[in-house]
Formats: C-alpha cells, structure tokens, sequence
C-alpha cells in the first residue's frame, strides 16, 4: 500500500560531490536540448551534437562543475526554429555521459506521466552502475499538454499530477531499497509484485532533484526532493523562497539543498553584457516564445508588463540573470550563496563558447572571491 503522506523519505547517498564541502556547487544544464539558453534565432544558439556534448560534461567536470543536467523534452515550440524541438532522450543520454567521465554527477530528467516507475527505476539504477555511483534523478510532473498527449497520458488536472508524482515516486523509492516483492495499489499507480535487483550502487538512493514552482510543487519537493529548484528574478526573492521550502522540508523531518536555474551572458564589461542581452531579444523567435508562454504559463491571463518582462527572460535569460562582467557575475553568485542558495543550474545561448568564457574568466573570479575552491585534476582517462 502506499506510503503515508506523513512518513518521512529517507534521505539519499550523501557521499557524492553534491553534498561534500561549503562550495556553491554548480551544473551545466539543458545542453542536450537544442536552443536550451532561450528561445532565439540567434546565429550563436546552441544545435545539440552527441560529441560536443560529451566535449561540454568533460569540460564542466575538469572546472570543478558538480552536475550535469538535461531537459526532458519531446517536442519543440514551433515558430520559425522550433526551438527544444531537437533533444537527446535522457536517460540514454545520462548512460552515454557518464561513460565519459568519471566524476561529474550525471543526472536523468523524468515525467513521471511519460514512463512506468518499474522502468524508471531500473533504468536510473543502470545509469548508476554505468556512472560508477554518480547517477542522480531529476523529477517532474509534466507540464507541456501537447507533449504529454504524444503518450496518450490522461489529462490531469495541477495538483493531481503531484498525486500522481507521489505514488510514482513511492514505487520508486521501494524499488531501489525493498528487497522483497512488494504489491502497491494507489489512486494512479498500481504495482503488483514489485521487484528490482541489482539496487543502485548509491544507497539507501541516489539523489532526487525536482523543480516545483506551486504550492503544491513545493510540498511535493519538500517531502521527496534532496535538491529542489525555486525561481526568483533577484536576491531578495531568492531569499525568500529558499527559507520557505526549506521551512517546508524541515515540517516533513527533511533537510534539502536549494538551487536554481541561471542563464549567464558573460560580456567583457557590465555594458558589454547588456548589450549582447539586447540583441538576444531582438533575435527571439516571437512566435516561439508566444508559444511557450501560453502553452505552458497560462499567458493569456497575464497583465501585458508582465507578459513583456517574461518574453524578453524566455528569449534571452530564462531562470534568474547573471549578466555582466566576470567580477559582476561572481559577485551576482556570491550574493545567492549568502541568501541560501545551494547551487546554480547554468544554461549559455551559445553553449560552447559560453562555458569556455565561464571558466576561464569567472571560475577564477569565485576563487578569489571564496566562493569556489580549485578543482582537483581529473585523472587521465
């Protein structure tokens, strides 16, 4: 039966690089999508290619990078590039980029309404064996409708989805630790006879991140999430919302890591960077963005201002912006760490060039800083 609503999750491994030393970690996220870092024309946007992926995890690994996270998507938005609309499904992609490296947390991007929890399961705990204990899982409920129709997923309605993650995160979590068959019978998922061998190398589990941005989304992320995601457009809401979730987790007997998602644009100069912003926008892909915006954000109810301000983030600086010089950016950086943020998910337009930039110029800057400590070298492979 499944668990009740008011027992505790026990907490995942804890011995891997996300949850050793005071560093703010860092993840280089959603390059396995194409136009991952906005919703633009631009000739600088990203075009995912499977060896420059690999390129771009090694790279992010031997700066010290913690994690490397992929969108989930099965479609893109449409308008003149379809931007999203080229990816590389995840958890075969994590299999792959874990076999080429050997120390960066891989993670694998699941809605729940797109894969039995049996299959999920068994498929995080390959990617675990492969990664030598450096998988982790990063959960969602779904929240595309024309992508989750290409499954033939029932239509739920916002918070029944979190039921639903609820019971599919139980049968999960029972898969990776129950050694014995197990009969779960829920309101959405039924299981009969569960049962999984070998267990993931991490135990009890490997780490569970999850990006809930609703009241609901959060009381999901508070109870099952070690490393959950907030959204804020500056410090003081990132403030905010980390002690929230985190007041959220400690009412369920939890602790969790609070991260966010963060678009950088990295100029020579603070105007420098704002100009290049600029010119993002003025390269997005209008219909595009007026596609993800009411497909996905309920856009038609938006008071115009607010509608502009969120075009101009998903065209250029989707998540919280960074946006500056290398001094500006890593002090933007420290900034979130006094506020409580954990750890940083970093999306470029142009991927390969921008990671370059990032950690030549401003990994040095959050040494000197204190923010970030030297890596150690990456063995040779």
């Amino acid at each position: 039966m499944p668990v009740s609503a008011h027992q505790p999750i026990e907490t995942c491994d804890r011995r891997g690089p996300l949850f050793t030393g005071p560093d703010l970690k860092l993840g280089i996220f959603g390059f396995n999508v194409s136009a991952g870092g906005g919703l633009s024309k631009s000739p600088s946007r990203y075009e995912i290619d499977w060896h420059d992926n690999v390129r771009l995890a090694r790279k992010a690994e031997e700066a010290g990078f913690e994690a490397a996270i992929p969108f989930s998507r099965w479609r893109g938005f449409e308008g003149e590039t379809n931007p999203w609309g080229r990816s590389f499904e995840t958890y075969t992609w994590a299999a792959g980029i874990a076999a080429s490296t050997s120390r960066i947390v891989v993670f694998s991007t699941s809605h729940s309404l797109t894969v039995s929890p049996v299959v999920a399961a068994k498929q995080l705990t390959t990617v675990d064996h492969i990664a030598d204990g450096r998988a982790g899982l990063n959960v969602v409920a779904g929240w595309f409708e024309k992508e989750l129709k290409m499954f033939g997923a029932g239509k739920l309605e916002h918070d029944e989805r979190y039921d639903y993650l609820e019971e599919w995160m139980d049968v999960v979590c029972r898969l990776w630790s129950d050694d014995d068959e197990f009969d779960y019978v829920g309101k959405f998922v039924r299981v009969d006879g569960g049962y999984q061998q070998p267990k993931p190398l991490q135990a009890p589990r490997p780490p569970v991140m999850n990006a809930a941005f609703s009241p609901r989304g959060h009381q999901f992320a508070a109870r099952y999430a070690d490393i959950a995601f907030v959204s804020a457009r500056d410090v003081d809401g990132a403030r905010s919302k980390a002690a929230e979730i985190r007041a959220l987790a400690e009412s369920y007997g939890r602790e969790l890591q609070v991260w966010m998602s963060a678009s950088v644009v990295l100029g020579e100069t603070d105007r420098e960077a704002e100009e290049l912003v600029s010119r993002y926008v003025s390269e997005a892909d209008e219909q595009a963005v007026r596609n993800c915006i009411e497909w996905t954000m309920g856009g038609a109810r938006m008071p115009p201002e607010a509608r502009r301000q969120l075009s101009r983030s998903v065209a250029a600086t989707p998540g919280l912006p960074l946006v500056g010089s290398a001094s500006r950016i890593a002090e933007q950086i420290g900034a979130l760490r006094e506020a409580g943020i954990d750890g940083l998910a970093l999306t470029w337009i142009d991927y390969p060039s921008g990671l370059d930039a990032f950690v030549e110029q401003v990994m040095p800057e959050l040494e000197r800083q204190g923010i970030r400590r030297k890596p150690a070298a990456i063995p040779s492979r």
